[in-house]
């Protein structure tokens, strides 16, 4: 199965595995790896992209079906096998990676909440037990973004299994596609009526990237270097205006 790309293709450094599986197949898919129920994840994100498709609003050119299928779920799985996660617990990351977007095809602010229900309401057909239910909704919740001093950023707490899928959310910091993706976040901003000059939007970059912080050991070693580089590259950017 192919999922739609409408930016740059992801991940110039270090590549996740990404879904391929073909339409119905439920063979082996190396993004999916040892998990608790394969079958069961494939079958999730097959359902996951149909409910995409068919309700998101074309506008949204940054959470778009792209950034669930082809960005934070690869990095989900990627972050999972590096840090040891258990197949239970990873089909409950992953489980969350799919649906924690799933609320903009209802709402754009406050997606979360929303995005919380309805995994609520799939995931049971799915075979997922009520504890388990519970566990993938409040994954979803702690993805929100939240004031701190000023600053608007995920706060996961101590939860490890939250710690990665807000890093897996924000993979993209650390890559070498930042820019091309960033460029498609400003875009749907502007599409929803916020605009900003060159100015105001560089300023903003660098304060999110410059107080963003990895939650997890591989995404340290992994992407640390890379967001560095971005930021510094924001900043000459920023001098280059003034």
């Amino acid at each position: 199965m192919e999922y739609p790309m409408p930016m740059p293709k992801r991940e110039a450094t270090a590549p996740s595995p990404t879904i391929q599986d073909s339409p119905g197949d439920a063979g082996s898919n190396p993004a999916v790896g040892e998990t608790g129920d394969g079958d069961r994840i494939r079958a999730l994100a097959k359902h996951v992209e149909q409910a995409f498709l068919a309700r998101l609003p074309p506008h949204l050119l940054y959470h778009g079906a792209h950034h669930t299928l082809a960005d934070v779920f690869p990095a989900a799985v990627r972050l999972c096998e590096s840090e040891g996660v258990a197949p239970g617990d990873r089909d409950l990351v992953l489980a969350a990676a799919l649906f924690h977007d799933i609320g903009f095809i209802e709402t754009y602010d406050g997606n979360e909440p929303v995005g919380a229900r309805i995994a609520g309401e799939t995931l049971p057909g799915f075979g997922f037990p009520p504890g388990d239910v519970s566990r993938v909704r409040t994954l979803i919740l702690s993805t929100a973004m939240k004031e701190v001093d000023g600053v608007w950023r995920q706060v996961p707490g101590s939860d490890p299994l939250a710690r990665i899928l807000c890093d897996a959310d924000l993979d993209n910091l650390g890559r070498d596609d930042f820019f091309p993706v960033s460029a498609t976040l400003r875009q749907e901003l502007s599409n929803q009526g916020r605009d900003f000059t060159e100015l105001q939007w560089l300023a903003r970059q660098i304060l999110f990237v410059s107080q963003q912080e990895w939650f997890t050991r591989t995404q340290r070693e992994a992407r640390q270097v890379g967001k560095e580089a971005n930021l510094a590259e924001l900043r000459r950017q920023l001098a280059g205006l003034r």
